[in-house]
């Protein structure tokens, strides 16, 4: 695949008849704090929902019947799921429309998302057509309901709780309760996965050769439109899934809040990218306000557990400072860049120690309890060396040389693996992708930059990005079963781009680093549905787990690709 080129449609087949197909390929929608999100055979986990609004589900999904046949989504008790697939002809991304032949009628179904939900169905012959809205009044988070469901019928459909569900199809009240929703991804995680759904009533009626639409909207707000559609260059439209509002969250479903370090993280790709330079200063400034000493939040205003976070600042405005290097925002934050950088040693999560960072345990970006990273991580001490030098290149006083930093960084190299220690004080020879953050800054001789590039690519390389942790060794597990090995044998997709520098950085022929992005190109364009998730096993056949869509994953991604495009474009000045 051409890297230049990403279609402005996703396009699928008959293969969705296929329930493992259907199921695994999940959609996302969003509109600042609204979201619609399922799988092509329906709802697999407790935050899919058609129209679900500041983290509250307002419509769970849809109960057609279409000339007799119904097109129930989701799993429901025993009943098998291939029914609600077996009648798919095609569909298409974004927005989500399908296309179905319902006995002598052709239907094509399309659902978008502005200030609320759009369903629009285009019927070709004729059609006797059953609409029931399956409801319930929960958070994304937690399964169930004690709320009732007050609905109030209105000229065109009915009210509920401030919400509108209107139809151009007549509505009939008629309660209807529907038992036993599963959840099958909540039940493979060892969650509550059932619960029970209502349906107030039914639209109905019977279509020839016409257009049916349904909409839900917040009260006020019908059949009003006052900001763009989403853009169709599926590479833009990506890097707006996880802005919030002017913030970066870090991703979906379950993890919609801002975090400093994936702010950060993702804010080249995301944000600097597409120019969005004033959202990008926003967001420093605003880090800057509620920093502590030297740590920015993790959560803003007064979470502080990261160590990390203000490094990943400076990699954020290093990469701002190649093309705004002139900006007066920069001059605005000098004496906080300053104050930042000075405290940073002498912080309650780090300490400089011969001139390297030592960090309290649990406080790097690996920050579940399996692997704490207690001493001095390889990364922290890579992206210590670029704060130092953005700072330097600034003119600001920093507590340590970043020459002296570059001197006593080369006592990671480990001859007996032939790659970086991951980390130090105490030693930690595991293999890991950490030090790829260091081979992309170039900070280890050549000769023992290609040793470390070997390794890794012999030991920890899959399709989809590095394996968090070699395998053969103590801890290695590569399919996810839990946190314990999130960060023990786990893809992560972000680090890719990392890789992509490295091999940059020690000589890679450029046709051959443009090769490592394909596989994960690949999977944006199928069963990724346009996103890249927070991880893939580390094991064959390497299937996505966590979150469906992560901004740090995304903006790395969108970064990779285009570092790959600036090779092929020096590749054809050539």
């Amino acid at each position: 695949m051409d890297e230049a080129f990403i279609p402005d449609t996703i396009r699928f087949g008959r293969e969705l008849t296929q329930p493992a197909i259907a199921s695994g390929r999940e959609y996302l929608m969003t509109y600042h704090e609204a979201y619609c999100s399922s799988s092509f055979a329906g709802n697999s986990r407790r935050y899919h929902g058609l129209f679900i609004d500041h983290g509250r589900i307002i419509l769970s999904s849809l109960h057609e019947t279409i000339n007799g046949i119904s097109l129930l989504p989701g799993w429901w008790g025993d009943r098998p799921i291939h029914e609600s697939v077996a009648h798919i002809l095609s569909a298409r991304l974004y927005p989500v429309t399908e296309e179905f032949f319902l006995g002598s009628a052709l239907v094509t179904r399309t659902r978008e998302l502005d200030q609320g939900l759009r369903i629009r169905w285009e019927i070709t012959g004729t059609a006797d057509l059953e609409i029931r809205p399956l409801m319930i009044d929960r958070s994304i988070h937690d399964l169930g309901s004690e709320h009732q469901i007050q609905v109030e019928p209105v000229q065109g459909g009915y009210d509920w709780n401030g919400y509108q569900f209107r139809c151009t199809l007549p509505f009939t009240s008629e309660e209807h309760h529907y038992f036993h929703a599963r959840y099958p991804l909540d039940a493979a995680r060892g969650y509550e996965d059932q619960e029970d759904l209502f349906s107030p009533g039914i639209f109905a009626g019977t279509i020839t050769n016409d257009i049916i639409e349904l909409g839900v909207y917040p009260g006020g707000t019908y059949h009003l439109r006052t900001s763009p559609a989403p853009p169709r260059d599926l590479i833009n439209r990506a890097s707006h899934l996880c802005i919030q509002n002017g913030k970066i969250i870090t991703g979906y479903h379950g993890l919609m809040q801002a975090r400093g370090r994936d702010t950060f993280i993702s804010m080249p790709g995301l944000l600097l990218a597409y120019g969005r330079y004033h959202q990008a200063e926003d967001l420093f400034r605003q880090y800057l306000r509620h920093r502590n000493g030297g740590l920015i939040p993790d959560r803003i205003p007064d979470s502080y557990n990261s160590a990390d976070g203000s490094l990943w600042f400076f990699w954020a405005l290093f990469q701002y400072l190649q093309t705004q290097q002139n900006s007066p925002f920069v001059d605005g934050i000098i004496p906080d860049l300053e104050s930042l950088i000075m405290s940073y040693p002498e912080t309650v999560h780090t300490s400089m120690e011969h001139d390297l960072i030592t960090v309290s345990p649990h406080s790097t970006w690996m920050n579940t309890r399996y692997t704490p990273r207690e001493g001095k991580p390889v990364e922290i001490n890579a992206l210590w060396v670029l704060a130092l030098e953005v700072c330097e290149y600034l003119e600001i006083n920093v507590p340590v040389s970043s020459k002296q930093v570059r001197r006593s960084f080369y006592s990671f190299w480990n001859e007996a693996t032939g790659c970086l220690y991951d980390v130090l004080d105490p030693d930690d020879a595991a293999v890991r992708p950490n030090q790829l953050i260091a081979l992309a800054l170039g900070l280890v001789p050549f000769d023992e930059g290609r040793r470390a590039l070997d390794t890794i690519q012999n030991t920890l390389l899959t399709p989809y990005g590095p394996r968090t942790l070699a395998p053969g060794s103590p801890g290695y597990q590569g399919t996810y079963t839990g946190d314990a090995f999130c960060h023990n044998g786990m893809v992560c997709p972000w680090l890719m781009a990392w890789y992509i520098d490295a091999l940059i950085q020690y000589g890679e022929h450029p046709w051959h680093v443009s090769r490592v992005l394909h596989p994960l190109s690949s999977y944006f364009l199928s069963d990724g549905c346009g996103m890249i998730p927070e991880l893939f096993d580390g094991d064959f056949p390497y299937t996505p787990r966590g979150a469906i869509c992560q901004a740090r994953s995304t903006g790395e991604f969108i970064r990779a690709r285009n570092t790959i495009l600036s090779l092929q474009g020096t590749r054809n000045d050539e």
